[in-house]
């Protein structure tokens, strides 16, 4: 915590120009000849002899002095003091966060170096990620050849582990619709007052839907200061017999998976995140926690002030100077009249 700073407002400081008035109240109150004189009662009054010239002027003035006092103390009420104390606390910046999942038929492929399907892999690693966001605004979008809002934002991490590990198939028409999918992402960041924005961006083929480009959505993200981190998903091929059929498919997995990655690439490079390839249950874990330190919460300093009302001491304070000054009438000393 950094130090703190102390300053004294008013509410209202027009008020403050009464106190103008109060030493011409004094001047135009000051006794005439005659009048208003304080004088000692007693024994006092032999005493009151043997003081010096100096004291014995201020002893008409002295009254008046309580009673100016106390006019101003009751004038600087009025206007409302209040004490503001601001120190500088240092806290962790909330932020925005989708994660966009395919859930394309082709997640159904067990080809990542066990027996668990893409989609299973995803939604594990995907699950362990949401847990440990605790600070951000999540929200989880699905996505194929169109894509839909599954769970919208909320700070209630397990709402969105529970929409991850419920994702299914078939959900959404089938395809591969990248754009549309950052597309319902960037409404949802938009909806959310922390930042930075981030979007982390999984899928296992390439944008295969007509109308606007990825490149194009990355450069709206751009723009809306949202940064996309991109997974691909690449499968391990099996050995095959060495057939004409067989080098055909890999010839046209591997163009598809290279377009799928330059995209991915094009995508993250633009809206300044990073790109990332994972082919095993390990790899998407290590890529997870990567983002996450990526994205690790950010100190700031921030100003907190606090106000206290004042207007109870000045008020106070009146008071007391103008009980002095009753108090003084019905003492030892009097004034005439």
């Amino acid at each position: 915590m950094a130090k703190g700073a102390m300053s004294i407002e008013f509410g209202r400081p027009e008020f403050l120009y009464l106190l103008l008035l109060v030493p011409v109240w004094f001047l135009l109150a000051w006794p005439g000849p005659g009048s208003g004189l304080v004088f000692a009662r007693g024994e006092f009054a032999g005493r009151l002899s043997r003081w010096s010239a100096t004291h014995r002027l201020f002893l008409p003035a002295f009254p008046r002095l309580l009673r100016a006092g106390s006019l101003a103390c009751l004038i600087v009420a009025l206007a409302d003091p209040y004490r503001i104390v601001t120190h500088e606390e240092t806290e962790l910046r909330r932020g925005g966060l989708v994660i966009a999942l395919d859930i394309s038929t082709s997640m159904l492929a067990a080809d990542m170096s066990d027996e668990r399907s893409r989609l299973v892999l995803a939604q594990s690693a995907a699950a362990s990620f949401a847990r440990g966001r605790t600070l951000d605004d999540l929200s989880l979008v699905t996505f194929a050849g169109e894509a839909a809002t599954f769970v919208p934002a909320t700070r209630d991490r397990e709402l969105v582990v529970e929409g991850i590990e419920s994702l299914q198939v078939r959900l959404l028409l089938d395809g591969t619709n990248l754009s549309s999918a950052m597309m319902v992402s960037m409404k949802r960041l938009r909806e959310m007052p922390g930042a930075p924005r981030v979007l982390v961006l999984l899928t296992d083929g390439a944008h295969n839907v007509f109308g606007i480009t990825p490149l194009a959505t990355a450069r709206i993200a751009e723009a809306l200061d949202i940064r996309v981190h991109s997974i691909a998903l690449v499968g391990v091929m099996d050995d095959e017999p060495a057939n004409l059929g067989a080098v055909m498919r890999r010839q046209q997995i591997a163009a598809e998976t290279e377009e799928m990655e330059s995209v991915l690439r094009g995508i993250s490079r633009i809206t300044g995140g990073q790109y990332f390839r994972a082919s095993d249950a390990a790899g998407l874990d290590s890529i997870f926690r990567q983002i996450h330190e990526l994205e690790a919460p950010i100190q700031e300093l921030v100003q907190i002030e606090t106000m206290n009302r004042l207007f109870s001491w000045p008020l106070l304070l009146g008071l007391l100077l103008f009980s002095a000054e009753i108090a003084l009438r019905g003492s030892r000393w009097g004034v005439v009249p």
